[in-house]
This record gives C-alpha cells, structure tokens and sequence, in this order.
C-alpha cells in the first residue's frame, strides 16, 4: 500500500525501528479497512468530509458537491414493503462527489435555457429544486449541456440508487438519517409546496434535503434486491422503469425513509420530482 550496505549495529538498529513501525502503521490501516464486515460505523457518520467541490456554472451560480468516500453498508429496509426487502450487503468501491444540494431552478435554466418547475414564482424560487424534469430530459437536455461548463476530466450523471441510500444514511441504520421534522420537507410541514434548497438541518455527511422536498431520480433501472453481497450495483440490465428516492412535500413520512424506493418510466415527469447530480473524475 497501501533498503545500502549495513555499515554500524546502529544503523541497523534505527533502521529496524523505522520498518517495526511502519509495519505497525500499516497492520493498524489494514484492520481499520477490513473490521467492519456489516456496517459502516457509526462514528464515521459524525466526520464530515474533508474536501467539497464547488464547480462554477457562470453568472455567479454554482454547484456544490461534497466528497462521498467508498465503503460498506446495509442496503434496504425489513420493516418496510416488499420492494425494500431483503436487506443486503453493498460495498462501494470507488470515491464519488454528491449534490450537496438537489439541482435548482437557476442551475437548470442557467444550462438549458428553460424551467418547467409549477413553483417558479415568488422571490425564492430561483434555490427551490427544479422540478417536472423526466429522466430523459436530465440525460438528454440537461446534462450534455453542462459537460460544457465543467472542468476537463469531471464527468456529471445521476446517482445509482446504491450510491443515493449509501450517502443518504450516512452512516445511520435506522427510517431516517435523523429527525424527519429537522431534515426534510413533506405533508406534515411543506404546507402543499417545495422550498428552497439547504433550509433544513443536513445529514452527517453534510447533504441537504434528502428527506423530503422533491423525489431524486437515479440511474438505475428497477431491479428487485436479493440476499447477496452486491459490489457497485448499478441496476438491471434492461426494463422501463428508473429509480426515485428520497419523498417529497405532498407525501408522508413513510415514503421518505432511507431505504423507501418508488420508480417512473424515463419520460414521466411531476412538481414533485426532481434530482441531484453526481460527479467523478473521469479515467484518462
């Protein structure tokens, strides 16, 4: 991981010092990397990241990221439908940057020129989450239009739904990342209408409006979970219907659980859906 001639007993005496602790340091990351064969644990949760993204869109707008770092967690929900169950094993191998924040209505408009959200007027519904976007027009409008704004070697796309869970629990193994009222927008409190991004309190890791606010399209076609250990699930093969995660403001606390997984044909569009964006650097 991740030697000259021996001249005096004293060289060779600091120099088997130096490698006994060296090999310590490198036992103590290896058992660090491999103990935790279920979950990830749950003082990981409290540390945010160190590093952020900020790519600059234009006209003063940017879009925020925050660095999600690989590991292992739980994936799905026993004590929900059958569509959650059954709970198994997820490694994610590779480190991957996370909307901080769900897309805007200034980004969209920023990039494509247009913005179909219903809750466009008001002082603030420039930072509410664009919404009445369909799958399609994210990977058709949207997102070859802001590989133009971004820096070489960064690649944007949606979140596969094993990275969304992933960094929605941030670290958590419960319904919630936290208290649902603190965190998220939804039927109890929304009062019938989204709300600007980053309003309400963000999880470990430092994501806003996972709970609540809009649904988030991923990449994923649906596919039904089973007991095996999965290594970057990306979903199935073929089908119709994508993944969305996460609730939104008209529906209750049920479908904005961690785990909780709804799903759209590719063209199907709502004032209650919209998305949040991954990006990675792009092998060379």
């Amino acid at each position: 991981m991740f030697t000259p001639v021996r001249l005096l007993y004293g060289f060779i005496f600091k120099h088997m010092i130096q490698l006994c602790f060296i090999g310590a340091l490198f036992g103590l990351l290896a058992a660090n990397a491999f103990s935790a064969d279920k979950e990830a644990k749950p003082e990981a949760a409290a540390v945010e990241p160190k590093k952020d993204l900020a790519v600059d869109l234009g006209n003063g707008i940017k879009l925020e990221l925050v660095l999600i770092r690989p590991g292992t967690f739980m994936m799905g929900s026993d004590k929900a439908s059958d569509n959650e169950k059954p709970v198994h094993k997820v490694t994610l191998t590779k480190p991957f940057y996370m909307g901080k924040y769900e897309v805007t209505q200034e980004q969209w408009k920023l990039v494509t020129g247009e913005n179909p959200s219903q809750f466009k007027l008001g002082d603030d519904a420039a930072k509410r989450p664009v919404e009445q976007v369909s799958w399609d027009d994210i990977n058709k409008k949207f997102l070859p239009k802001l590989a133009e704004r971004l820096p070489k070697g960064l690649k944007a796309r949606l979140p596969t739904e094993a990275e969304w869970e992933y960094s929605c629990r941030a670290g958590t193994t419960g319904d919630f990342a936290g208290e649902l009222d603190e965190m998220g927008w939804y039927s109890e409190n929304s009062e019938d209408t989204t709300h600007p991004v980053g309003k309400k309190k963000p999880n470990a890791w430092g994501l806003f409006d996972m709970h609540g606010n809009v649904w988030e399209w991923c990449s994923d076609l649906k596919e039904d979970y089973t007991a095996d250990a999965a290594t970057d699930p990306a979903g199935a093969k073929s089908g119709r219907n994508h993944i969305g995660r996460g609730g939104a403001w008209p529906v209750d606390g049920n479908h904005c659980k961690s785990a909780f997984r709804d799903w759209g044909l590719p063209d199907f569009s709502s004032p209650r859906l919209g998305f949040r964006l991954v990006i990675y650097v792009a092998a060379q």
